[in-house]
């Protein structure tokens, strides 16, 4: 019985067949570092590295390739660093929109007017003296006196009473108005309003439910009684929230022309002064975002008395382009309305979040708000003339530019709408002569000192936005970095490929390959030493002086001869043997019919000779 593979290797070699197994490890192929390099340099796509990896040139020459690639690849590098420092600092272009804006896409400018009295004397009179709002009174007309409300209940709603009740209301100072050609009632287009100059009057701001986030808490506005108007939400970003007409506010510009704009009355009622906010009489006029609550102390414009006002609006657009959304706000300069972050107002832009900012200031260094400002919480206390020096040592903080300790870092709005004017003027003539005005009813004294006849309107159809876009972005950055690899090494994402394929898979399926063949090495070695001791222990016995037959099959050669007479491959000699076989009998029966088919298709030869029977 033929003993095992087994059985076989565990008995202990000695001798001259043990020297069988000790296979040339030098002969298996490894792939090392410096020949795989060799074979990135004979075979990527980038320029110069094939002659490199050239055997056949000499040192000399490759050196030559070799400084060649690397002063190239400094210099890609060197641009490709004023590229990348070109993208991060001036990311972001400012530029004309190639597309015009109507008129009709923008609302018109929210209009707030102050009567420079900010307390009629009617109502001071009225006032006792000593009293919790003769103490107020005095303080918004700046008058000596102080008064303090931390011990009365309901702070800000006894301001708010006594500022709607001493100061000139929105019917009284706005006598008539008109707007596209349509007259109004001014208590339906005109809102009271609480600005930094007392009690104003304001018409087209949006309705407070679409400018506070909860206007329940120390709202500066008062809500129109009986008014006609459907409110609809508009934002600079989105633009109107529905169908705009002319039953909704705020409402669209209607058209060019003065008779297409606004025109309003307006009535100082200067023998009721009390006390002006100015060295003079007359009105404070200031066009803004619907969204926005102006300040009219400091950027407002005079309206003289007795004088024909007429006002050019000029719109100014900003917007921006949602791609530039990825870069960061300190770059972009800008911020977007889903980015913001205030407390109190609900649409974003600069001069919301520089009140809102201003508010918080005072009220964290002061413990208190004044009286026109947000109010963060319900229970803020209202300023009062004590609290003076540390408000205004604030708000001249926040206004210095230069400084660092009480900032308020407000960025603009991506989207943002402001309004600049031309304004020009005439002395009023009301009774003289006939005028065109059919609002005027009044004569000619009362109008000279007391009446300002304004007339708002735009003069161009289209304008042009402002846009923020990418000046250089990723795909153009890309584009310049792949365009200077490409000039100068070749570069392209082939050759990125062919780098990780050099260094991750190559050198992982030369390793596999390198152990498969040593394993096929050491089985040929142990099937070879088998085969010598299986023959020593087991000799054939041939009968002496017989001819030895050497039977060689399809496939094997002389040198394996003693592999396949082994009986350790007797399947495959089987296996050989019947295939031999077949294919010399197939080979038998293909000749038999080519034969056959031979003589059946072989013409007749008929002979010439005579036939004799």
């Amino acid at each position: 019985m033929r003993p095992s593979n087994e059985r076989l290797f565990r008995r202990p070699i000695h001798g001259p067949s043990s020297k069988l197994l000790q296979f040339d490890e030098k002969k298996s192929p490894k792939v090392t570092f410096a020949e795989n390099f060799r074979e990135y340099c004979l075979n990527t796509t980038l320029h110069g590295l094939k002659y490199i990896g050239t055997v056949s040139l000499t040192t000399v020459e490759r050196c030559f390739f070799f400084v060649s690639f690397i002063l190239v690849s400094i210099l890609s590098i060197y641009f490709i660093t004023n590229v990348y420092q070109k993208w991060q600092s001036t990311p972001i272009i400012i530029g004309l929109s190639p597309k015009a804006t109507h008129i009709r896409d923008i609302p018109f400018p929210a209009v707030t007017i102050c009567n420079m009295n900010q307390a009629t004397r009617t109502a001071a009179e009225a006032i006792k003296p000593g009293t919790l709002e003769k103490a107020i009174l005095n303080s918004i007309c700046s008058l000596d006196g102080e008064f303090n409300m931390t011990n009365y209940e309901g702070k800000w709603s006894t301001v708010r009473k006594m500022l709607l009740s001493a100061t000139q209301p929105c019917h009284s100072m706005v006598e008539a108005c008109r707007y596209a050609q349509t007259t109004y009632n001014c208590q339906h287009i005109f809102r009271p309003v609480l600005t930094d100059e007392g009690l104003c009057c304001t018409f087209n701001s949006v309705d407070s439910s679409f400018l506070l986030w909860n206007r329940t808490n120390g709202g500066n506005r008062t809500e129109l009684p009986d008014n006609p108007f459907v409110p609809i939400e508009w934002t600079p970003e989105t633009g109107f929230v529905g169908e705009a007409n002319n039953s909704t506010f705020p409402r669209y510009i209607a058209g060019t022309g003065a008779n297409m704009g606004l025109t309003v009355v307006l009535d100082a009622n200067v023998k009721d002064y009390y006390c002006s906010s100015t060295s003079s009489y007359g009105f404070k006029l200031i066009l803004h975002n619907p969204t926005e609550t102006p300040k009219m102390a400091e950027y407002a414009h005079y309206i003289q008395v007795g004088t024909e006002n007429r006002i050019v609006v000029t719109p100014r657009i900003s917007d921006a382009s949602y791609l530039i959304r990825k870069t960061s706000q300190a770059t972009r300069q800008c911020v977007f309305a889903s980015e913001a972050n205030l407390s109190y107002f609900r649409t974003y832009s600069r001069n919301n979040c520089e009140m809102e900012c201003e508010a918080r200031l005072i009220q964290d260094n002061c413990g208190c708000v004044l009286y026109y400002m947000p109010k963060l919480q319900e229970d803020n206390k209202i300023c009062s003339k004590v609290d003076a020096g540390c408000y205004e040592k604030i708000r001249s903080s926040i206004a210095q530019t230069a400084s660092n300790t009480l900032s308020c870092s407000c960025l603009p709005g991506c989207f943002e709408i402001s309004y600049s004017i031309d304004r020009s003027s005439a002395d009023l003539c009301v009774g003289k002569f006939m005028v065109r005005e059919n609002l005027l009813h009044v004569n000619d004294s009362y109008a000279r000192d007391n009446i300002a006849l304004v007339y708002i309107f735009f003069s161009e159809t289209y304008f042009r936005s402002f846009s923020k876009g990418e000046l250089i972005g990723f795909t153009e950055f890309l584009s310049n970095v792949g365009g200077l690899l490409g000039l100068f090494m070749g570069f392209s994402l082939i050759s990125l490929a062919e780098v990780i394929y050099f260094m991750t898979l190559r050198p992982l399926f030369a390793k596999r390959k390198e152990k498969a063949d040593r394993t096929n090495q050491e089985t040929v070695v142990r099937d070879r030493h088998f085969n010598t001791v299986y023959n020593n222990m087991y000799p054939i016995q041939q009968k002496a002086g017989a001819h030895q037959r050497h039977v060689h099959f399809a496939g094997v050669t002389r040198q394996n001869e003693q592999e396949v007479n082994s009986m350790q491959n007797w399947p495959k000699q089987i296996k050989l043997l019947i295939s031999s076989r077949v294919q010399q009998i197939a080979g038998w029966m293909d000749g038999a019919f080519r034969l056959r088919r031979t003589k059946i298709n072989r013409p007749k030869q008929i002979s010439t000779l005579p036939f004799y029977e």
